[in-house]
């Protein structure tokens, strides 16, 4: 697999100190997240973006993925709304020209929710006519767009591995596919044969972490069977290690140190 940390839990220090720490690790790639003050995607200037680039290769590293914000922003492609998905779409193409700038490959996608007192089939409508205008872009730009389900609790459209596939067949374009992130497919109810099942060759990105978004080995999900029966099923795709509890923010350094810890205990990824 192709691994890399990502940046969410340096949100609070400059991004160079993200770059620094990779860079003097055994990864070559990152996955970044864009989010304000660092990389705000509703408003950066071009020699911001500029400025990061020279920076990322200064550093000998390459872009495997961005991870706009996408949660605490207005970002939503199922509302009932139609400004507000007209805005999200203009946001996310944003996202894809600042992924092709970076001469980054994917860009990872959550899609929003409709009210919950409202027909399911509405939210999901919307939803795909939303992403089918973004993949219709992202397509031209050459970037692919990474599908992610959430939480019930979260959302009522994609929640399971059955759901991201039927979006995706619905969408029907090559630059839509779909990720697994192992919180999310627990809290799900589901395990990671789910997903290669149900995705077959469109499962092409991971979100490796433990319970609560935290470092494998911080918590109690069997994370080395996760990690067994990916290589199983012989998966040789990107994988980011989505590390977003607040523990780590104050020593982010220490969850990179963790995470490289656990997969030379655990993996063969680093030999």
């Amino acid at each position: 697999m192709k691994l890399a940390p990502m940046s969410y839990h340096y949100l609070r220090y400059p991004i160079e100190k993200f770059l620094d720490k990779v860079e003097r690790s055994p990864f070559d790639s990152i996955d970044l997240y864009c989010s304000a003050p660092q990389l705000n995607m509703f408003d950066y200037p071009v020699s911001s973006l500029i400025e990061l680039d020279k920076s990322i290769r200064r550093h000998n590293l390459k872009v495997m993925a961005m991870t706009p914000e996408n949660c605490t922003y207005p970002v939503n492609f199922c509302t009932q709304n139609p400004l507000t998905r007209e805005s999200s779409i203009r946001y996310y193409q944003r996202a894809v020209d600042t992924a092709q700038f970076l001469a980054c490959p994917a860009l990872q996608i959550s899609t929003g929710f409709g009210y919950f007192d409202m027909p399911r089939e509405d939210a999901w409508n919307y939803c795909r006519d939303s992403v089918g205008t973004l993949a219709a872009y992202a397509e031209r730009k050459g970037v692919k767009l990474l599908l992610e389900h959430l939480k019930a609790t979260t959302t009522n459209v994609l929640i399971t591995s059955k759901d991201l596939a039927r979006m995706i067949e619905e969408i029907n374009s090559p630059a839509v596919v779909g990720m697994v992130d192992m919180d999310q497919m627990t809290y799900a109810g589901e395990c990671v044969g789910d997903y290669f099942d149900n995705l077959g060759d469109k499962l092409q990105h991971i979100h490796f972490n433990d319970r609560g978004h935290t470092v494998p080995g911080d918590s109690d999900f069997p994370m080395k069977k996760y990690y067994d029966d990916i290589i199983a099923h012989g998966y040789e795709g990107t994988c980011s290690f989505e590390i977003c509890d607040r523990r780590y923010y104050r020593d982010p350094d220490k969850a990179i140190d963790d995470t490289v810890a656990w997969l030379r205990a655990n993996t063969h990824e680093l030999d």
